[in-house]
């Protein structure tokens, strides 16, 4: 049977994050994706592609959710950029109603933006507790741990530690490019075990969707089969392929390339896994 999963997320128009990277991420799995609209991300080319977000109304947001879920059957739920209270309480009470994977890519702030979407109390009370897996960069982290900023692998583990504890099964910290050293290094907490992933950083470019599409990765594994451990090397493995093979354009920041792995590996992507 073919795996579906749906994505509730932003559209970024650049085609390297949010919605668009999920669903092209899923269709690497040979996953069947859907998506539910919560916000519209567009550039603003005489303002040296400033971010401008466009928040879709919470009814629409309901809306389109009750549609998708009462079409198809569903084999695991990711979310990405939920943009408003309301809209990330929509989501918490349709998870509640059912038992399916759920990861949750706890955006807080729009790469490329500047600004700040402050939902981390909503998020430790409403979304971290369901998630089967979660997915904070180092300063999602930071924010929902309520702890100093992180610079270190133990601070990664900490912060997964606290995640943990309010309630998420798993917890992944990203430190890709971010954390200084030659590796890009995230951790993966299941409540007893802390496994490091690392691989070579590629280049030193900033790439758009790099967390969207290592979130919808998981998702994705886990849907088709694989176990949480197993689905979250793989996402590192196909994310680092993107990232090497990264695709230019107009804003500065690169777009993910993601059947990288598939059609354009790199002999210096390598992760290992302790």
């Amino acid at each position: 049977m073919t795996a579906k999963v749906l994505t509730v997320a932003g559209s970024d128009v650049s085609g390297g994050a949010g919605l668009e990277a999920d669903l092209k991420m899923f269709d690497e799995y040979g996953a069947f994706g859907t998506a539910a609209v919560t916000c519209i991300v567009t550039f603003d080319p005489n303002d040296g592609f400033a971010h401008v977000l466009e928040f879709i109304e919470p009814e629409v947001v309901t809306r389109q959710l009750e549609s998708t879920m009462a079409v198809h059957e569903f084999t695991a739920i990711k979310s990405g950029m939920l943009g408003s209270v309301d809209s990330a309480l929509v989501l918490a009470e349709k998870l509640k109603t059912n038992d399916l994977p759920y990861v949750f890519d706890p955006v807080l702030v729009c790469k490329g933006a500047g600004t700040m979407v402050d939902l981390k109390d909503l998020f430790v009370e409403n979304l971290v507790p369901l998630a089967t897996v979660i997915t904070p960069n180092l300063e999602e982290a930071a924010t929902l741990a309520g702890i100093d900023p992180i610079d270190s692998v133990e601070g990664m583990v900490e912060a997964a530690k606290i995640i943990h504890g309010q309630g998420a099964k798993n917890v992944v910290v990203k430190g890709g490019a971010r954390l200084a050293g030659d590796d890009a290094i995230d951790i993966l907490f299941d409540g007893e075990t802390v496994t490091t992933l690392r691989s070579r950083k590629v280049n030193n470019k900033l790439v758009n969707g790099a967390g969207c599409s290592f979130a919808s990765s998981i998702a994705a594994g886990i849907a088709t089969g694989l176990d949480i451990k197993d689905a979250v090397v793989s996402a590192k493995d196909k994310v680092a392929h993107g990232i090497a093979n990264c695709l230019d354009n107009a804003t500065g920041v690169a777009s993910l390339y993601h059947p990288a792995a598939r059609v354009s590996p790199s002999p210096e992507v390598s992760v290992t896994v302790d």
